[in-house]
């Protein structure tokens, strides 16, 4: 696995990541890691843009046991009670579903957020990048008008998930994230170039 569509968006080449000892250290201490959390450890783990600019990808040592199950904590908030884990009680899987827990009010939630661990690190690197590359904008209050003219002028990108925003670009190295709620929508876009963001700003903000 080379999660080229990663490298691609970030401009990464070669591995910025943990060694396999410290990743071995880590399946000691917690009985398994799945293939691909293993893999992207050991690729990008430690790229700070991708995985520390808005959400938090624990480190392979300071990953968490969750209570209420025997789950695996590897990704957070960092100011809000918001986790995302795997169920080790599925130990033969490569490519696990990914949970979201949250608490509404005093309750604790779970909620599937996606059905393989591969398109969810693919999404949150689309998610991160909105603050991490070098270019960036917002359109907090965004019109139909304008939604529609990124649905029509860019390409939907591979991986998207139900529950987050959708991520559009016709580029591999951009990414435009449409967040729609009931009443309101915004529009979130980074690029890696002065050139791109002088492109996109014009299609979205000359509606």
């Amino acid at each position: 696995m080379d999660f080229t569509e990663i490298r691609n968006l970030y401009h990464i080449e070669g591995n910025i990541g943990y060694s396999s000892e410290t990743i071995e250290k880590a399946v000691k201490k917690f009985g398994m890691l799945p293939r691909v959390l293993k893999e992207y450890y050991q690729q990008l783990g430690k790229h700070s843009g991708l995985n520390q600019a808005h959400y938090k990808l624990c480190a392979p040592g300071k990953m968490e046991l969750l209570i209420y199950g025997d789950f695996l904590c590897f990704y957070k908030s960092k100011n809000e009670p918001l986790s995302w884990y795997i169920d080790l009680e599925k130990p033969d899987s490569d490519n696990p579903p990914v949970f979201r827990r949250y608490l509404d009010g005093s309750s604790v939630r779970d909620v599937l957020d996606s059905e393989t661990l591969e398109e969810f690190l693919y999404v949150m690197a689309y998610w991160q990048a909105l603050f991490s590359l070098p270019y960036h904008g917002v359109v907090r209050y965004a019109t139909m008008k304008q939604i529609d003219a990124v649905q029509t002028n860019f390409r939907l990108k591979p991986y998207n998930l139900l529950k987050w925003p959708q991520f559009y670009g016709n580029n591999s190295d951009e990414v435009i994230g449409v967040q729609k709620e009931n009443t309101w929508a915004q529009v979130y876009y980074a690029c890696n170039t002065e050139k791109q963001l002088t492109e996109i700003s014009a299609v979205i903000r000359n509606c």
